[in-house]
């Protein structure tokens, strides 16, 4: 951080690729498809160091509709005003991780069209038409549907 103090408004990119491991992001049994890929870009001025960085790589996940396994291009980014005082080394695991944790999808989808599995049969309606009827799954619902159709 010292040569960022010592060049305000100077730019200092930093790249580098390093496994999952090395940011603690396998922890909580996430599958990497390969390694994490980290750019960071880092500017002194105002007495603040200005952070931005972007993260990518391949997560092994299963879609949340149809619970098939497919790999999701996971792609985070960070940005931050960071006080001189208080800063004399950048955490570069802590921002890893947290642009892993705000890039995950709360329900990952294998595409975006996908049918999922059938509520009846458990079918994958990707692959095949099984036929089931929705309408008489639930039978609670039916009072509503009534009023909707008045």
């Amino acid at each position: 951080m010292e040569t960022l103090r010592n060049s305000p408004g100077q730019t200092f990119i930093f790249e580098f690729t390093q496994e999952a491991a090395a940011f603690d992001l396998t922890e909580d049994g996430a599958c990497f498809d390969g390694p994490v890929q980290i750019r960071l870009e880092a500017v002194f001025r105002d007495g603040k160091f200005h952070v931005c960085g972007s993260m990518r790589t391949g997560l092994l996940s299963e879609c949340s509709r149809c619970l098939q396994p497919f790999t999701y291009q996971l792609e985070g980014q960070w940005e931050d005003d960071l006080p001189a005082e208080e800063v004399y080394e950048l955490d570069v695991r802590g921002l890893a991780r947290e642009m892993y944790y705000t890039a995950l999808p709360l329900k990952p989808l294998c595409a975006e069209a996908c049918r999922g599995l059938c509520p009846v049969c458990g079918a994958d309606r990707n692959l095949v038409d099984c036929g089931c009827n929705f309408e008489q799954m639930n039978d609670k619902l039916s009072v509503l549907k009534k009023l909707l159709l008045e």
